[in-house]
């Protein structure tokens, strides 16, 4: 049993560990050409990498270079859709797989605080005639 669940979830491990692993490369990336192009310490090109393929951009750096600034658009919008995608992936995964566990708790907590016997319940109809 527990060999066809490995089986049957290798294929999004192995997609998940592709797309982290592209994400990285990207920032890598990002990072040697901020640091090449606009002289930027390491620590800086990262966090500018980081800030922007976030899509939050501070403002306390940014390209001055026409080739960085060149490269930071397309850069932004293969980072973007690359996380966007991976968060995509992450959230569908998990609503796949855990859409059982999640309906059988929440069955459960209505099971505890439904009324223990049926005929104590108020039952509300339409009065004879007005259908």
């Amino acid at each position: 049993m527990s060999e066809v669940i490995f089986t049957e979830k290798s294929p999004m491990r192995l997609r998940f560990l592709i797309l982290v692993v592209l994400i990285l490369l990207l920032l890598v990336a990002g990072t040697f050409v901020y640091h090449i192009v606009e002289g930027w310490s390491y620590i800086d090109s990262l966090y500018f990498s980081a800030v922007s393929l976030a899509t939050r951009g501070y403002g306390e750096l940014h390209p001055t270079q026409v080739s960085s600034k060149l490269f930071t658009v397309f850069y932004l919008f293969l980072g973007v859709a690359l996380i966007l995608y991976a968060l995509s992936s992450f959230i569908g995964y998990f609503i796949q797989y855990q859409q059982p566990a999640i309906k059988k708790k929440m069955s459960a907590i209505a099971n505890a605080i439904a009324p223990p016997k049926k005929e104590k319940w108020i039952v509300i109809r339409q009065p004879k005639g007005k259908e």
